[in-house]
């Protein structure tokens, strides 16, 4: 592939980065960082960088959030399922994370009540929910939303148009709800005021090491230069790294997740509802007039440019709502349908089998990002900091994290 290169339009002076820190505690050197990817874990990386006076330019090939942090969803919270594959510890940061969240941006992030029931056929036993829960709640600790109750058939028939044949009883637990599009805004936004270049529509299509700098390639030509570089490029992180030649001991697997958006209000409750056919859970949630129904995890084989929900997976979701929802709804009932691609560290032949731990992978002056959950992007963000921090040899403390609305 052949670049026009063009000369450095970046005002940024050359940096010695084996220069200590200033006597005052400041910093005489200016080190200049490139995020690529403008997703909720690039922008997040962006603004802790920003917020560390690193010099940081943030790169995304569209609109910062406009891809697959768009499309979740739309919950913050710890990962009930994932207790059932032992990753506590994933569970209990996101359940940090999640504390942290509600507490520091009340306007995007609000409490969600959420039931659980339990059928006759349920792949998952009352006990074995009630065990998970019991444990869902111990890792929140003191900032836990609101401890899970039992409820019986009666009383969640009363609540949900849950169906009631069959119903055993079930439970109820506290997670919390976003909007993901505008979460990512706001993050960019606060990035912005701490200092960071934000360039949408910019795609970074190459990347050279050249002594001790990187130069980087966008796809109108232009040639730019920076001394440490973050790919968070999400979905797109197999192929930006084998087009550029570089080897890394992860590979990321492709899982689309689909959702319906009705055009009614099923309930104020959100429910977890669980697939017999499968074992999979899904959710039915209120979101703002409607109603989110979701997700699939199908593996995606096309272009990762235009991912779309299949026939197929709208078939499958409209008829595992009608299983177990009293109004069933056909096709003419659903809004719209939007689909995300999910990146996830490993492999299977089985997507739900795949683990959602994030992996952070440092060679030299790059940082490489695999995976990574909207909850814990601040976690992941201060993890990438301090090993840029680590590479660099002095540990910068961050300004306090303000949301810019």
């Amino acid at each position: 592939m052949h670049f026009k290169r063009q000369a450095n339009c970046l005002r940024r002076a050359a940096v010695d980065c084996d220069k200590p820190p200033n006597s005052e505690g400041g910093y005489d050197l200016l080190v200049r960082v490139a995020v690529i990817g403008g997703g909720i874990n690039g922008s997040g990386i962006a603004w802790e960088l920003a917020r560390r006076e690193y010099d940081v330019t943030l790169f995304d090939k569209g609109e910062c959030g406009g891809q697959t942090s768009s499309a979740t969803t739309k919950l913050i919270h710890g990962g009930l399922r994932y207790l059932e594959r032992l990753h506590v510890g994933l569970v209990r940061e996101s359940l940090r994370e999640r504390a942290w969240l509600l507490e520091h941006i009340p306007q995007l992030v609000h409490r969600l009540e959420i039931l659980l029931p339990i059928y006759r056929d349920s792949p998952r036993s009352l006990a074995t929910i009630r065990l998970g829960l019991a444990l869902y709640d111990l890792l929140a600790g003191a900032s836990n939303i609101h401890r899970h109750e039992s409820h019986s058939a009666r009383e969640l028939v009363a609540r949900a148009p849950l169906v009631a044949d069959d119903l055993r009883g079930g439970f109820s637990y506290w997670d919390a709800q976003v909007d993901d599009h505008a979460l990512v805004q706001v993050v960019v936004n606060s990035a912005r005021r701490e200092g960071a270049e934000v360039r949408e529509l910019t795609r970074v299509v190459a990347f050279r090491r050249h002594r001790r700098e990187w130069s980087l390639w966008t796809e109108a030509g232009e040639e730019l230069r920076y001394d440490f570089v973050v790919n968070a490029v999400g979905p797109w992180m197999n192929e930006l790294l084998s087009l550029n030649r570089i080897r890394s001991r992860y590979r990321l697997s492709l899982v689309r997740g689909s959702h319906l958006v009705l055009k009614r209000r099923v309930s104020e409750a959100g429910m977890l509802l669980q697939s017999v056919s499968d074992r999979r859970i899904f959710f039915v949630l209120p979101w703002k007039d409607t109603t989110l129904v979701g997700t699939t995890e199908v593996m995606q084989r096309g272009s990762l440019d235009d991912v779309r929900a299949s026939a197929e997976e709208i078939e499958y979701l409209i008829a595992r709502f009608n299983r177990y929802i009293r109004d069933p709804i056909t096709s003419d009932d659903v809004a719209s349908t939007f689909a995300g691609v999910r990146p996830l560290v490993g492999r299977s032949s089985n997507p739900s089998a795949i683990g959602r731990e994030y992996r952070i992978q440092r060679r030299g002056s790059m940082i490489n990002v695999f995976g990574g959950k909207m909850t814990t992007f601040m976690s992941l963000a201060r993890k990438v900091a301090m090993r840029v921090d680590n590479y660099f040899g002095t540990p910068r403390p961050a300004r306090e994290a303000h949301f810019v609305l």
